[in-house]
């Protein structure tokens, strides 16, 4: 009987916790479709869900709104913390490759967040120093992988990081409308052009 009442109470946290999830990606949808700032509405109606039960797993937009920019973030961390292939320490081009292959993913994933409105409410509410932490982790990573000729100097570190953040990314993909595959093509080729120190 105990066994029955678990495997039901299992089955409902397991259906909510998918229902969460989709409301969250119907969110991050809508604002890539050019909704940027989408209604309880309308995204219920795109998760085939009613209002009152989107807010029965968010108590508000709000609250909406910082689970799907802390998921976002969560996620980018775990893949920004994903260690380097084996042996690939002493080849630095091999390593900006992988580098350049984790951003194009976490900038797509993190793109919603950026072209809402949401973003410039969240950010507005954050510490400075939590917002130069990320881009300290981003240079300092950067800066390992690169050789010293091309790490220590100023003007040519700053181009890269540019063309390695995520601004870049959100100007090619929402300024110029290009496609992720040629957005990560445009990145690779002027991270090419300013490396080859040849």
């Amino acid at each position: 009987m105990n066994a029955v009442i678990a495997v039901k109470t299992d089955g409902r946290i397991e259906r909510k916790e998918v229902t969460r999830k989709n409301i969250l990606s119907v969110f991050g949808e809508l604002i890539l479709e050019g909704k940027i700032d989408p209604t309880a509405k309308e995204i219920a109606g795109r998760t085939g869900i009613t209002t009152r039960t989107l807010f029965r797993h968010f108590s508000d937009m709000e609250s909406l709104h910082r689970s799907f920019i802390e998921e976002a973030d969560a996620s980018a961390t775990r893949v920004m913390d994903e260690p380097f292939p084996d042996g690939a320490e002493d080849d630095w081009q091999q390593l900006l490759e992988v580098l350049i292959n984790r951003r194009v993913r976490v900038y797509e994933s993190l793109l919603p967040i950026h072209i809402s409105t949401i973003w410039s409410r969240y950010r507005a509410a954050l510490p400075n120093s939590k917002l130069n932490q990320g881009i300290a982790r981003r240079r300092t990573r950067l800066k390992q992988i690169l050789p010293d000729e091309l790490g220590d100097n100023p003007l040519l570190f700053e181009a890269l990081d540019g063309v390695l953040s995520i601004e870049y990314w959100v100007s090619l993909r929402q300024d110029q409308k290009l496609t992720v595959p040629r957005s990560a093509s445009v990145v690779r080729m002027v991270v090419e052009k300013l490396t080859d120190h040849e």
